[in-house]
């Protein structure tokens, strides 16, 4: 299975709907979001999808009241608040667990406790990838493109691999 993992999308529209456009060429129906959507406009982009999202919050989320009442139109939304990852709040694909969050801070200490087999975080706006003990620590850039190419990931349950995807024309 194949899942998406987007991030500090920045209410940037052209952007996000290329990343949209990638996705559903690949026939994804899940994709993780690691935070700051920032406008709740873009819930209502996502949900209109149809892909399932799984969304934590970060730190530009300013009306949260407003993203989670504009989600509860979409089945295929799911805000899970500050982070995805302990026992009332777990998220597994074909076995496997994820931990994300938004802050690099606190996807260290998740990374940590080896809990996971995946940990994605944002903020940065930076791609990351390393592997920690069995578990991958993975920032997927932004959608934005603020500090650098726009793009997101293709994590593959079955390989435990991912892909970098660019958003930029000829990637």
């Amino acid at each position: 299975m194949e899942i998406g993992i987007i991030s500090d999308i920045h209410d940037h529209v052209e952007n996000l709907n290329k990343a949209i456009e990638k996705i559903k060429a690949k026939k994804i129906e899940q994709v993780i979001v690691c935070g700051d959507l920032c406008s709740p406009f873009i819930i209502k982009i996502l949900g209109e999808t149809g892909i399932n999202f799984h969304i934590v919050f970060g730190n530009n989320d300013g009306d949260r009241f407003q993203l989670k009442k504009i989600a509860q139109n979409f089945p295929n939304i799911i805000i899970h608040g500050e982070y995805i990852g302990d026992e009332d709040n777990l998220l597994q694909f074909d076995g496997l667990n994820f931990g994300v969050t938004h802050y690099p801070f606190y996807a260290k200490t998740m990374v940590k406790t080896g809990w996971y087999d995946a940990v994605f975080f944002g903020h940065s706006h930076k791609y990351h990838k390393q592997k920690y003990g069995k578990s991958l620590f993975m920032n997927p850039g932004e959608i934005a493109g603020i500090f650098e190419d726009p793009g997101f990931v293709i994590y593959d349950t079955e390989y435990q691999s991912s892909e970098r995807v660019f958003l930029s024309t000829g990637n």
